[in-house]
């Protein structure tokens, strides 16, 4: 009986001791920061992250998107009637991104074991979203009064003026810069993110989810398209960076 008891009040001792241990371990690390780039259905991007972690299953942070959205109907094309024609979107009126700036929370639903693995959190953000559309424009061919070709003219790019025939290429990304518009509106992204770091001070993860992009007023980026309301893609992203502890 006596010897129960030893072990009984052995037992108690080595449990809180593990628990405390354990407690104590998990508030190592408040605070985390990463870098990543994504591919989404519409194009791609880049993300920056910088968050706390109150608890050992819960991270609060805030994020930077800049990313760049394709419409979906785009379609690449080249004039074959000239030998220095180069390639264009055809219908495409404007290039059109996003820049974010919010709020997340993620969850833990797996923890990671002690032995290394794969930590698997639950994550949402949210926040303002401003849209920049820059026109489209294009290398026009240029007639003579007899109708032959004297050479090439930049333009913006106008459905009803300008047919297949008229074009040569896209001209500079940048020609359009100075007539870019801004479409403010806000953001939702909700995913789910797998950390699989080899030690608790470094963060590698891979995260798949979905995004929406509300901004006003709505962006027409293809000719003969409505303008869009909202901009909907699912994502897959790669993060990189650093946690810190108490004293660090």
């Amino acid at each position: 009986m006596a010897i129960l008891s030893i072990c009984l009040v052995f037992l108690l001792y080595f449990g809180y001791a593990q628990e405390v241990g354990e407690v104590e371990w998990k508030k190592v690390i408040v605070k985390e920061w990463g870098v990543g780039g994504f591919l989404n259905t519409n194009g791609g991007g880049l993300s920056f992250q910088q968050g706390r972690t109150p608890t050992y299953y819960n991270k609060h942070f805030w994020e930077i998107d800049l990313w760049y959205n394709a419409h979906h109907k785009t379609v690449r094309a080249r004039n074959p009637y000239y030998s220095d024609a180069t390639g264009y979107s055809y219908g495409k009126l404007c290039d059109l991104m996003f820049l974010r700036g919010g709020y997340g929370f993620q969850r833990t639903l797996h923890q990671k074991p002690y032995w290394g693995g794969v930590r698997i959190r639950y994550t949402i953000s949210g926040g303002l979203s401003l849209g920049f559309s820059m026109p489209v424009y294009l290398y026009i061919v240029n007639y003579s009064t007899t109708g032959s070709v004297i050479g090439k003219y930049t333009a913006k790019y106008e459905p009803e003026k300008f047919g297949i025939d008229d074009i040569l290429g896209r001209s500079s990304y940048f020609q359009g810069i100075g007539e870019t518009k801004l479409h403010p509106g806000f953001y939702c992204k909700t995913g789910v993110n797998f950390d699989f770091s080899k030690d608790e001070y470094t963060m590698h993860a891979i995260e798949i989810g979905v995004s929406i992009d509300m901004v006003f007023p709505f962006v027409q980026q293809m000719a003969y398209n409505k303008a869009k309301p909202f901009h909907l893609c699912a994502y897959i992203a790669y993060y990189f960076g650093k946690r810190k502890g108490n004293y660090e």
